[in-house]
């Protein structure tokens, strides 16, 4: 595993579909032509809202557009919400945590006095075990047509990217997005990611034509790095393989996140080596307001010592 400060898969995954374009480009090729043909991606906006309560912050995100759907036989659009999550391991009860979503998103609006919104939840996941779908009543065991009419039910979408084909997510036409969703895909398979490098990085070289490219390729290079176990050395002949653009760019990147971590670690000695001398001077007698002129330290971090 690489020593670089890892990018965990989640972030990398807010980093994709946190941009406009990318999600429209989800919307037109990835979801079922029965929901896509009626959403109006040219009005999808990035909610700065997550619906995420205490007790889920740090173990679930969300992300959540908003947009036009045309409703169909009714005569007028209406506003519908997606809801994109990102899992990399099954979830055994997918929905209780979607419903839990679903009810912070509709108070949030009831608080501020909005119409309600519709929402489709959509689940992006790139694990090896096969996704187990099934309807929500199917956790309560057998129940008769009576008891099914006080089981809440809804249904979400799921975009398993391991079981999609490549070609399906080289039909992307957003290039950061299709070498991101090919990444993820592959991300469990060290020796599928690498058999497969040269088909999701075909296009790297325009990519890379432009700068907003060259941060994508910086984004994805740092995934690369934090989440397979080749080392620098080993990436940067595979990338030699590729093309020299995408050598070049994935060295800069290395070199700069190597630079990084000698200063950051250089400053953690340098902080420990403050405390543990602060440690010394209160433990010989100082008072505090001594031991913070000579380190720095304030004198509410001295007193905690």
């Amino acid at each position: 595993m690489s020593h670089f400060v890892p990018q965990s898969h989640d972030k990398f995954f807010k980093s994709l579909f946190s941009k406009k374009a990318a999600v429209q480009d989800v919307v037109r090729t990835l979801l079922p032509a029965e929901v896509a043909g009626h959403i109006d991606v040219d009005s999808l906006t990035l909610a700065h809202t997550e619906y995420i309560d205490d007790k889920l912050k740090g173990h679930y995100s969300d992300i959540v557009y908003h947009g036009r759907y045309d409703n169909a036989g009714e005569g007028v659009d209406i506003q519908v919400a997606l809801l994109f999550e990102h899992k990399s391991a099954p979830e055994k009860y997918p929905h209780l945590q979607l419903l839990r979503y679903l009810l912070n998103a509709w108070e949030t609006q009831i608080k501020q006095k909005q119409a309600l919104t519709p929402i489709i939840p959509i689940i992006f996941y790139h694990g090896l075990s096969e996704w187990d779908k099934r309807p929500l009543g199917d956790y309560f065991g057998k129940t008769d047509s009576t008891l099914q009419h006080f089981l809440p039910d809804f249904d979400y979408l799921l975009i398993d990217a391991v079981r999609r084909s490549d070609g399906e997510l080289k039909a992307l036409h957003n290039l950061e997005l299709q070498m991101g969703l090919l990444v993820m895909k592959n991300i469990f398979d060290s020796q599928g990611l690498l058999q497969n490098l040269s088909l999701i990085l075909s296009e790297i070289n325009t990519l890379l034509q432009s700068e907003k490219g060259k941060r994508a390729f910086e984004t994805l290079s740092i995934y690369l790095l934090s989440n397979t176990q080749l080392t620098t050395k080993e990436w940067e002949e595979k990338m030699s393989t590729i093309s020299l653009q995408a050598k070049q760019a994935f060295v800069s990147t290395a070199e700069r996140l190597h630079k990084k971590g000698l200063k950051e670690g250089l400053k953690e000695g340098i902080n420990k080596g403050v405390l543990k001398t602060a440690k010394q001077l209160k433990k010989i007698g100082l008072d505090a307001k001594t031991i913070a002129e000579g380190t720095g330290l304030s004198i509410e971090e001295i007193e905690k010592l």
